[in-house]
């Protein structure tokens, strides 16, 4: 539109609309005046309240709890309820995780988001699908069991799977350790860095971490946010800025990791050394991941002062 054209469009809305408007206040007695005002300012709410009722978000549906073995499919897929998948009979150790993306007759479709390990097994093997407990009949389930049908990979890994119909549904076993929340980040400090135990002198203990943990090291920088989220005999589960994660931690890793507790007891901080395998790597809230750590051996420092650790299998 140029000039002349948006000229005459303003003086069309002046003499069409202002100019009468105008005229019909100027004949109004001045008590009417703040009637017209409320009105008016009452028909503004009216149209702002439907515009709102026309516009909000509408509310999620609640997604009904399983009632046979039949709706668990389609409630795993309405929630996209991310499932651990072991082979079957070997709960403890996960080898991938994944959706239900698709639902047949003769079976259900799954979306692999992780793989450690899934890409190995081939039709028509038996695997166990874990996810958070449901309330099913009197009981309380976690787990079922379905057999590979198809396994759908390329040079770059698994995608897909499919599955025959879940069956055998079951409540496992998930952890063999009692996890223990951390509130209190003051009283924990954790240093992790990459790689294994590969002797005696440990050069480690005097490098900069790879990842720190209510830990200051005038060396690496960007960990003030990470927290230390749960620990256990077994492991140990942090959180860290995705930026720390990225491109440099993957699962299966091996590393070390010096935890640094406070003895309420004692009264002091005193260290703690382990080796351990990351386990998971998962996504919190677009900005940081949470890491999940197995302990696989304990360190034991014998010469505080040339920092020789002794491992030994846990």
């Amino acid at each position: 539109m140029d000039y002349s054209d948006l000229t005459q469009l303003l003086d069309r809305l002046n003499s069409s609309v202002l100019v009468p408007a105008q005229r019909f206040f100027e004949t109004l007695p001045p008590e009417a005046i703040p009637i017209i005002l409320a009105a008016a300012g009452g028909l503004a709410f009216l149209a702002a309240l439907a515009a709102y009722l026309l516009l909000r978000p509408a509310k999620k549906q609640q997604v009904r709890s399983p009632q046979n073995p039949e709706d668990f499919a389609d409630f795993f897929k309405k929630n996209g309820t991310i499932m651990d998948i072991a082979a079957a009979g070997l709960t403890e150790r996960i080898i991938g995780r994944a959706v239900v993306t698709k639902i047949k007759d003769d079976g259900i479709r799954l979306e692999i988001i992780e793989d450690t390990g899934i890409s190995k097994v081939t039709a028509p093997a038996e695997l166990t699908l874990m996810f958070p407990p449901e309330r099913f009949g009197t009981s309380r389930v976690n787990a079922f069991n379905s057999k590979i049908q198809n396994l759908d990979c390329n040079e770059d890994g698994c995608g897909r799977v499919l599955l025959t119909p879940p069956s055998g549904f079951a409540l496992v076993k998930r952890r063999q350790h009692k996890r223990k929340r951390v509130v209190d980040q003051q009283f924990i400090r954790v240093k992790i860095w990459r790689g294994k135990p590969k002797g005696d002198a440990m050069a480690f203990a005097d490098a900069a971490p790879d990842l720190a943990v209510n830990s200051y090291d005038p060396r690496a920088s960007g960990h003030e946010i990470n927290q230390v989220i749960n620990i256990s005999n077994g492991g140990i589960g942090v959180s860290a800025h995705q930026g720390l994660i990225d491109k440099k931690f993957n699962i299966n890793d091996d590393v070390l990791i010096n935890i640094f507790m406070f003895n309420f007891r004692q009264k002091i901080f005193k260290p703690y050394w382990y080796a351990g395998r990351i386990r998971s790597i998962e996504e919190l809230d677009g900005t940081s991941y949470r890491i999940g750590v197995q302990f696989t051996m304990n360190g034991i420092m014998r010469d505080e002062t040339e920092q020789n650790i002794d491992w030994s299998g846990i």
